[in-house]
């Protein structure tokens, strides 16, 4: 039996206070031509009020500057626009979010002025412009764009939490119940107004959504339906394909794609990505020229104690500097790490069969002392440069580490997807006191969750975070033997 279309407006439910209060509609292409008005009149305009700092003072002299200052101010005014446009800075969809446009707008606009330098430089006409000027200039550009962007947007998300909206939307369940109104305007930082919403069971009804989104305006209609019925649902959308409204479709089961990451064109069907690399695109290139820089910077600076250290070594037992040991690394694949020789070499072992612990007898008179101040890691700063590890990720564990007497893997089975990233040399674990020996299966579950939260929230500021917090530990760290 058809339950028909049972629309009720958001004030005769749960949500009276924000429906009523849902009065002026904030058009985001206004935003996004103001915001190119103003940065192109912003260049040109402060150009010209930057001339009296070196120039001319009079207002009338203002006029008459020399052409390769008039043609440095429309260069740079007509690059910006073509880089707020790769930068994406006027893009409508994005155009409302704060942190997006920010950050854009600054990189569009720094990339333009130092565009101009490498112009001036490669044509040799740099001696013509003053620098006061020039810098100057540049930098009351770039404050105001970010300045003004800034207070625009922090008002107008004060505005869309009280009482304007982006878009006016309906919330619809088809054999499932809809959407709550408040989750889709939290989901979309309240740019949506969900003026109602519906459920029934008949997709024979979706014509009967034409009259209520020509009625209200609605710009989005938002309809949940189970998994199974997608495609049906895909299908019948034909009858509302003489309006102007964009439907999204969802499952009404969320845990459904917990585990799916994006959802694409492949040819004539639809893809969905299961699964993606924890650190991708560009990130990865970021995180590959950070492990270069500050792998050689810092085997330049260590060099000197590198050496005292090796020639202490020798000093102090017969064998080799150097220990090398098969480690687990990335994707699973097996590596040579190396450090220096902290035990005895009868005593080596080179499978970790039995971990180091505290007082460890193997352990030689030197090794206890660059193991308390992880001097013997060093040598894997050659690692990194080979690229077989990074200087931060999971520490990589022996092939026959064993806690409690069991495998790592077999203890906790989510353990391998430690090596969906390089390993590092020091990680999120190892700052938070997880470190040393694994005789317990707690303190292998806490590395592993410490690991993974590493791998799925990284960035190049965590990374230098990790560093930093490394770099004191190093002093004082009883954990370290």
């Amino acid at each position: 039996m058809s339950m028909g279309l049972d629309f009720c407006d958001v004030r005769d439910v749960a949500w009276p206070r924000r429906s009523t209060r849902k009065s002026t509609r904030v058009s985001p292409y206004n935003f996004a031509a103001g915001f190119l008005v103003f940065d192109t009149v912003a260049i040109v305009a402060v150009g010209f009020a930057c001339v009296g700092l070196v120039g001319p003072t009079s207002p009338a002299s203002a006029w008459s500057l020399p052409e390769w200052q008039i043609w440095a101010m429309i260069f740079v005014a007509v690059l910006q626009l073509g880089l707020a446009h790769i930068f994406e800075v006027y893009r409508i969809s994005t155009v409302l979010d704060r942190r997006h446009v920010l950050r854009r707008a600054f990189l569009s606009f720094m990339c333009a002025f130092a565009f101009m330098i490498c112009i001036a430089a490669a044509t040799k006409s740099a001696e013509s412009y003053s620098r006061l000027w020039f810098f100057t200039w540049a930098g009351i550009c770039v404050i105001l764009a970010v300045a003004v962007r800034g207070v625009v947007l922090t008002r107008l998300r004060r505005s869309l939490a009280e009482r304007a909206f982006v878009y006016r939307a309906l919330s619809v369940g088809v054999f499932c119940e809809p959407l709550r109104p408040r989750e889709i305007e939290r989901q979309t930082r309240d740019e949506e107004f969900v003026v109602g919403q519906a459920e029934f069971d008949d997709l024979g009804e979706l014509a009967e959504l034409s009259d209520r989104i020509v009625q209200d305006e609605i710009d989005h209609v938002y309809l949940a339906a189970p998994w199974d019925k997608i495609p049906t649902v895909l299908r019948n959308l034909d009858l509302l394909r003489h309006l102007s409204a964009r439907v999204f479709v969802l499952p009404a089961d969320r845990r459904i794609l917990n585990n799916v990451v994006g959802v694409a064109k492949f040819g004539g069907r639809v893809s969905f990505c299961g699964m993606e690399e924890p650190i991708h695109g560009w990130s990865l290139w970021f995180k590959r020229l950070e492990d270069l820089i500050l792998a050689s910077c810092a085997l330049v600076l260590l060099a000197p104690l590198m050496a005292l250290t090796a020639l202490a070594i020798k000093i102090d037992t017969q064998g080799p500097v150097f220990f090398r040991q098969s480690r687990v690394g990335f994707n699973g694949r097996i590596f040579e790490l190396w450090k220096f020789r902290s035990m005895f070499v009868e005593k080596t072992d080179p499978h970790a069969s039995i971990q180091t612990s505290r007082a460890d007898p193997r352990v030689t008179r030197v090794g206890r002392w660059i193991r308390r101040l992880s001097i013997d890691e060093l040598p894997q700063l050659f690692n990194v440069i080979q690229g077989d590890m990074s200087i931060v990720g999971p520490r990589p564990h022996a092939l026959s580490t064993k806690t409690e007497g069991r495998n790592l893997e077999e203890l906790v089975d989510y353990y391998a997807v430690r090596h969906r990233v390089k390993p590092g040399m020091t990680g999120w674990a190892q700052v938070h006191g997880f470190r040393g020996e694994l005789d317990t299966l707690d303190k292998l579950r806490n590395r592993v969750d410490y690991d993974l939260y590493y791998i799925y929230n990284w960035t190049l500021w965590l990374d230098v975070g990790i560093i930093f917090r490394t770099m004191t530990m190093v002093l004082h760290d009883s954990r370290a033997y």
